[in-house]
């Protein structure tokens, strides 16, 4: 009879993971003898936490209806849960259209369709100024950092712990150039392009790119030096502050540097390449490219076909200068100049040109102003042998008075613009520079402007020469030979221009 009874008595099955428990009232078992509290010390002894849950699931079954012939299982508990931790992260708070940006982006997937919708609104941006690097400034709110989150312990059936999983922590490594405040955010503290690799983040004054630019890169607008390892394509623009150096081929491209522009590769620019350098200008050659250098020029080989401004000298001791019209301010040291074709090639020395242009409105200004004092006096002398004779009206003596005080305005106008005058012409001469040292060759068909005169070679000159000035006029000198006047191997001509030699 014992063991009858306990094959009927109700039995607590736990699952192996103790995530559930399930009563099981067997059939034939005396549903009268089934009471809660009974039922509760039979959960109980099988080691069963009673919760609330299971005190519900009891009384659900005590006030069910009475059947003896089936078997009844009961949910009496289940685990409660562990609420796993969530690691670190960081949202970066940069330029939409960087594709970093997007995918570390915290956006809901419908804001960002909103956003994709926003930009069909939008004017059409050039390929070539859409650039592959996101810029930043002093100030700027790049990132937010957000801590881990820990975990919370869950339970089983029978009060245990099942132990949650703490998020891990956000390893990132910054310098100074960038400063974590306590809210997490990330503030740039200087100007540069945004450099994320890994677990690390820093701005860089330097940005370094292994192929060419082009599509891949766009235009390059850049506080700091800029380093390109290919080359530079057609109609792409690169604006530095500091230096650029290309080991490439620069093709028809515009460039402008704050320092100097190393062209590794060379520089062709096929009539539309530009190049404004702030400092100094290096390369392997130049073919067609426009530009302003305001330092120093050295080529290894040619220069052909170009039209340069050149505030500094040109030292290229084993290159040529073939063609189109080179301005320099210092002193020419050049391998070979022209060509044995005769092609046109012409240089203006003695010239100052970031000076020059500045020297010439003084002078208009330093005329207009003499004609209009003189003017001004001879109308005050005028009215001065009216007033003599005791012909002057009221008319002529208030007209008197505004006459001494508009040459008096236009006399300390002028001697104003004079000084200026004095000190930039006094200036010119200081940096004009008439010295060419020619160490192979000066073809014919090479023209030497200065000083509004002409001097277009009609002899081949053989290095070593140079060509200088004596007594306010070209010479050359050809080894250790005498000087001869420039006019002896040259047609000379006359230049017609208003300017007024300084």
């Amino acid at each position: 009879m014992a063991a009858d009874a306990q094959d009927i008595a109700p039995s607590v099955v736990i699952a192996n993971d103790k995530l559930s428990a399930q009563l099981v009232i067997n059939p034939g078992c005396d549903r009268a003898m089934m009471t809660a509290p009974l039922l509760k010390e039979i959960i109980r002894g099988r080691g069963v936490e009673v919760t609330d849950f299971t005190t519900q699931a009891i009384q659900d079954f005590v006030q069910s209806e009475p059947s003896s012939d089936q078997t009844i299982t009961i949910d009496i508990a289940c685990a409660q849960p562990p609420i796993h931790g969530t690691d670190g992260s960081i949202q970066w708070l940069i330029d939409k259209n960087d594709e970093n940006a997007a995918d570390s982006s915290n956006e809901p997937n419908q804001d960002k369709a909103a956003n994709n919708n926003d930009n069909t609104d939008q004017k059409t941006v050039s390929y070539y100024d859409q650039s592959a690097f996101t810029m930043v400034e002093t100030g700027d709110v790049v990132a937010r950092i957000y801590e881990a989150v820990l975990g919370q312990d869950g339970r089983d059936v029978t009060g245990g712990t099942i132990p949650a999983k703490s998020g891990k922590d956000l390893q990132l490594q910054t310098d100074e150039t960038i400063m974590r405040k306590a809210d997490g955010s990330l503030i740039a503290q200087q100007d540069g392009v945004l450099s994320r690799e890994p677990g690390k983040a820093q701005i860089r004054k330097r940005i370094e790119i292994k192929d060419y630019v082009d599509f891949s890169t766009g235009n390059l607008d850049f506080d700091g030096d800029i380093f390109i390892g290919r080359g530079i394509r057609d109609c792409f623009k690169v604006q530095a502050t500091g230096n650029v150096e290309v080991k490439g081929l620069i093709e028809a491209a515009t460039i402008q540097t704050g320092k100097d522009l190393i062209a590794i590769g060379g520089f062709a620019g096929r009539e539309r390449g530009h190049a404004q350098i702030g400092r100094d200008l290096k390369g392997k050659y130049l073919d067609n490219v426009q530009g302003h250098v305001k330092h120093d020029m050295c080529i290894d080989r040619e220069v052909i076909n170009c039209e340069l401004i050149i505030d500094g000298g040109i030292n290229s001791p084993h290159g040529s200068i073939i063609g189109g019209k080179i301005t320099p301010t210092g002193e020419i040291n050049i391998g070979t100049l022209g060509s044995g074709a005769g092609v046109e090639t012409s240089l203006v020395i003695g010239s100052v040109p970031r000076l020059d242009p500045f020297a010439e409105k003084l002078e208009a200004m330093v005329e207009t102003l003499t004609k209009d004092a003189d003017k001004l006096a001879e109308e005050q002398d005028l009215i001065n042998k009216m007033s003599v004779k005791g012909r002057m009206t009221a008319t002529d003596r208030e007209r008197q008075t505004e006459i001494m005080f508009e040459l008096s305005m236009t006399n300390t106008n002028l001697q104003k613009a004079q000084r200026t005058l004095h000190s930039v012409t006094h200036e010119i001469e200081k940096r004009r520079s008439v010295n060419i040292t020619i160490h192979r060759m000066i073809n014919p068909g090479v023209t030497l402007v200065y000083n509004q005169l002409k001097h277009k070679i009609t002899t081949e000159l053989r290095g070593p020469a140079r060509i200088y000035l004596e007594n306010n006029r070209l010479v050359y000198r050809q080894g250790d030979s005498p000087s001869n006047p420039l006019s002896q191997i040259s047609d000379v001509k006359a230049m017609h221009t208003n300017r007024i030699a300084a």
